[in-house]
């Protein structure tokens, strides 16, 4: 019995130890606009979140060759505040 436990268990200790070394998924393919494609505006519920996709897609036309952390704050510029209710 003490030798089935140990076999079972370095036969789990194997598996999880290689689905621990498994390859990540490959990134976006070079060229790519980012992660996701751009956005039809035209297909928001509202006028208002409308508006807001519109203002989000030129800041990121704006914005779209700078550096991550010089991209952040174009971005954080760029777009309106939301306003508080």
């Amino acid at each position: 019995m003490k030798k089935i436990c140990s076999l079972l268990s370095s036969l789990l200790f194997g598996l999880t130890m290689s689905l621990a070394f498994a390859d990540t998924p490959p990134g976006p393919p070079p060229g790519a606009e980012g992660h996701h494609p751009p956005r039809d505006c035209s297909k928001a519920p509202d006028a208002e979140k409308k508006t807001r996709c519109e203002a989000h897609q030129k800041a990121m036309e704006k914005c779209k060759d700078l550096a991550a952390e010089d991209h952040r704050k174009c971005m954080m510029e760029a777009l309106p505040r939301p306003e508080k209710k």
